[in-house]
């Protein structure tokens, strides 16, 4: 567990965009949540990524599969930041969510130092979990892969007043960049998805017209793994460990790596009841970890 400057926790935490933009999941996963088979209050929900400005990418919502593929263990996206805008999640999401009581991370990319000073202004006023800052996403390019740059954006979002979680990517210099946010953000995220050309460099993308898009799931369990080490071992802050998280096994292997919590993304697309479950069944595993030991 993560414990925040605000009091909030870090334990399971959504990826960016699985659940949507309000926590309540996508078109196909409404059914699961209506059935009671997936609890989005069991989890932190990080809202799909929000721009300043209404951002078209790749997107459609009538034939999202132009824009995410399922691939052997996991899947592949080139969605692109499609999302309407800061101001429209606001205005029209927030207070559900709030009525709902999600606890809620917003997550932002800024396209200057001067958009993530607005982003920190229009978030102030808002009851969040944390923000996190998007400084990687594999289909639109890097925030950046300068270090400096990337702190600017942080310090810039500070003044919101709300705990920063930082997202890096693998081909990013995450481990310096985690060590210059020291004091800064919260928590790192390590990690969402890897770019297509890192994981299959000989395998063309099936979405190669989009730019080869972002393997997240199974395909990526290494790459997690050893960006969770390098993180742990070379930084201060505590660390989200996301990407490939499909069994209790493996949330245990993190948890050894020094994970402090762990993060869900590509399971909710390939199974929605399986972070429930996993959740569940982490919960009793410690309880009765806990059990035995007082016991004992």
């Amino acid at each position: 567990m993560i414990r925040l400057s605000n009091g909030e926790q870090l334990d399971f935490v959504v990826a960016s965009g699985a659940l949507a933009f309000d926590g309540r999941g996508w078109v196909w996963e409404w059914p699961f949540r209506w059935l009671g088979l997936l609890n989005p209050r069991a989890f932190q929900i990080v809202v799909k990524t929000l721009t300043l400005q209404p951002r078209k990418g790749n997107l459609v919502w009538y034939k999202p599969w132009s824009c995410v593929r399922i691939i052997k263990g996991g899947a592949v996206n080139a969605v692109g930041l499609t999302n309407p805008g800061i101001d429209w999640w606001i205005e029209r999401v927030y207070p559900r969510m709030r009525q709902w009581q999600f606890k809620t991370i917003v997550s932002v990319y800024p396209e200057s130092v001067e958009e993530a000073r607005v982003f920190a202004e229009k978030l102030k006023p808002l009851s969040l979990v944390a923000v996190e800052l998007n400084a990687s996403c594999p289909n639109t390019g890097h925030l950046s892969d300068k270090v400096d740059y990337v702190a600017a954006m942080a310090e810039a979002l500070k003044p919101s007043g709300h705990p920063l979680v930082v997202k890096v990517s693998y081909d990013q210099p995450y481990v310096e960049i985690a060590q210059r946010l020291e004091g800064v953000a919260e928590a790192m995220w390590a990690i969402n998805s890897v770019p297509w050309r890192t994981v299959f460099p000989e395998k063309p993308s099936p979405l190669a017209a989009l730019g080869g898009g972002g393997v997240s799931g199974e395909p990526i369990r290494a790459y997690t793994r050893e960006a969770v080490a390098n993180l742990v071992n070379q930084s201060a802050l505590p660390v989200i460990a996301g990407g490939g998280i499909y069994t209790l096994q493996d949330m245990e292997e993190l948890a050894a790596l020094g994970a402090s919590a762990f993060g869900f993304g590509t399971l909710f697309l390939r199974n929605p009841t399986m972070p429930n479950r996993l959740v569940e069944a982490w919960q009793a595993k410690q309880s009765a970890k806990t059990e035995m030991s007082s016991s004992s």
